[in-house]
């Protein structure tokens, strides 16, 4: 069904159609990938790969595909077998070379996982199914253009992988030190666009700019400001660009600072930068240009506003969770539940109240996530608690409270 002629596509292919097994489900998703049914920015992360997809005559339905991460010891072999190596230089650079197939150039760590270790999940229920096999297809597409993905899938993105195969050297107790060369001006220095600061390095800064005010803002610009007109669509508008910019400038001044990595996935960053627009700004096309609908797109942005970027991953992620500790906290649960004879279900990190429409989930950062239905899917409705009887009784006071009447 492909015509894909890459190492990496055509291994992820094998492995996608033993794991799906039926030949029919791999029909139908391709036709579906084929059909546009595919958006084209996927959801890339450690252990999964995830879209919304939409087949022509069928609904939207969110779709993940997971693969197993490498262990400690797994990604010390490979990491070591890369580094002594003929393939350290071409990974350096964001490469996967069709040799490393072959495990015995990997530390026999197999790069590609076993079809056995692939799992699929899907909102349609029925996974594996047309949307999963789908998205494997346009995986694949991927994987020809940019191998070394699987990497990321696996647990290595490649600033890990980097750090790993080429790690800052250290001086020695003995090492003289040897000064750097002239940086350009720190924050309490003269104001210096970083264009001009790039221009200038190693050479002496009084060539730099004017000083700034006594606010801190530059008396001018060093040169003169270009007059910009939006750019044609499908790029964001010019106000939207700016934001981008200004926020992209607080992160770096939050990084020069004190170190802070923001660590988010393509999905979770888009969803804090729209949150930080006017509410004006955050308008559907946003959402499309994610892949996801609108309504999905303003439930993150809830769960963003209840609980930053824990709230948006638990909304959209599950995980395994410790089955006794889903126990403890379902038995907890049941004491809070109105009289009913409908079971509590347990699945992954999730429990959920199908009489009372509740879910409670657990989030990777331990806290206790409340969420109510809402249509088709769930929504965050309230802070994480530490808790999880207190974020299903949470839960209720405020699904009471939307269903009092207005006096």
């Amino acid at each position: 069904m492909s015509d894909n002629t890459s190492p990496w596509a055509l291994a992820w292919e094998n492995v996608h159609k033993r794991a799906t097994i039926s030949a029919a489900i791999l029909v139908q998703g391709y036709n579906v990938y084929r059909a546009g049914g595919v958006p084209a920015a996927l959801d890339c992360e450690s252990g999964q790969i995830s879209a919304v997809i939409t087949p022509r005559h069928g609904e939207p339905t969110r779709t993940s595909i997971r693969l197993p991460v490498f262990s400690d010891r797994d990604e010390q072999a490979l990491t070591d077998a890369l580094a002594a190596g003929p393939f350290k230089g071409a990974v350096l650079q964001g490469q996967l070379p069709a040799a490393l197939c072959d495990p015995a150039d990997t530390g026999e760590v197999p790069v590609m996982p076993d079809p056995g270790q692939i799992t699929f999940a899907c909102d349609c229920q029925q996974a594996p199914c047309q949307h999963t096999a789908a998205l494997g297809h346009a995986l694949g597409q991927r994987l020809a253009a940019t191998p070394s993905l699987l990497l990321t899938l696996r647990g290595l993105p490649h600033r890990r992988l980097t750090a790993l195969l080429d790690p800052p050297a250290t001086a020695s107790p003995g090492t003289a030190h040897i000064p750097p060369p002239t940086a350009a001006p720190s924050p309490a220095g003269p104001y210096v666009p970083a264009h001009l600061a790039y221009q200038h390095r190693g050479q002496a800064t009084s060539a730099t700019p004017r000083q700034p005010t006594g606010d801190g803002r530059p008396a001018a610009d060093a040169f003169p400001r270009m007059s910009l007109t939006d750019p044609p669509e499908p790029a964001p508008p010019l106000r939207q660009l700016h934001h981008l910019v200004a926020q992209a400038a607080r992160q770096a001044a939050q990084l020069l600072t004190d170190g802070t990595i923001l660590e988010l996935d393509a999905t979770a960053d888009a969803v804090r930068l729209a949150a930080s627009l006017p509410a004006q700004e955050r308008t559907d096309d946003i959402a499309h240009r994610l892949g996801l609908e609108p309504p999905a797109f303003r439930r993150l942005l809830q769960a963003y506003s209840l609980a930053g970027a824990a709230g948006v991953h638990t909304a959209r992620h599950r995980h395994a969770a410790e089955p006794g500790i889903l126990q403890r906290a379902a038995a907890a649960i049941t004491a809070l539940r109105p009289e009913t004879t409908t079971a509590l279900a347990i699945s992954d990190n999730r429990i959920t109240d199908p009489a009372a429409d509740i879910e409670i989930r657990l989030g990777q950062d331990g806290g206790w996530y409340p969420f109510a239905a809402s249509g088709q899917d769930w929504q965050l409705i309230s802070a994480p608690a530490e808790d999880p009887a207190e974020a299903y009784g949470v839960a209720l006071t405020t699904l009471h409270a939307r269903s009092r009447p207005v006096p």
